[in-house]
């Protein structure tokens, strides 16, 4: 009758063992399936010229089209070495009122709608 109570350690042993290995693949599979899609949708973008940074930066470039534009020494650079110019950066001058509009339809779009 005893033996009828034993545990059939052989079995226990080979179900934890077969269950660790299903775990392992199921979880390999599902990070190459994870690292797949995630390819895949940066190939799209790229693919598909969606670039947000780019696109809102081109915008920008487009509505100062109509501004003065002026080269001025760049004081950030490191200072010049003997006989050589100083390094220049382009400026673009946007009259007081107009860099108002731009700051206000800018921040205007992000404020809270309670603001």
């Amino acid at each position: 009758m005893a033996r009828y109570d034993d545990l059939n350690t052989n079995m226990i042993a080979y179900s934890a063992v077969l269950s660790i290995v299903v775990l392992v693949i199921v979880l390999q599979g599902t990070q190459a399936l994870c690292y797949n899609m995630v390819n895949w949708m940066d190939n799209s973008r790229t693919a598909s010229g969606i670039d947000k940074p780019t696109k809102v930066k081109s915008e920008q470039l487009e509505s100062l089209d109509g501004y003065s534009k002026a080269e001025v020494v760049d004081e950030s650079a490191p200072p010049p070495a003997k006989g050589e110019q100083p390094k220049m950066k382009e400026v673009i001058h946007i009259p007081v009122s107009e860099a108002a509009k731009a700051v206000i339809k800018e921040f205007g779009a992000s404020a809270p709608a309670g603001t």
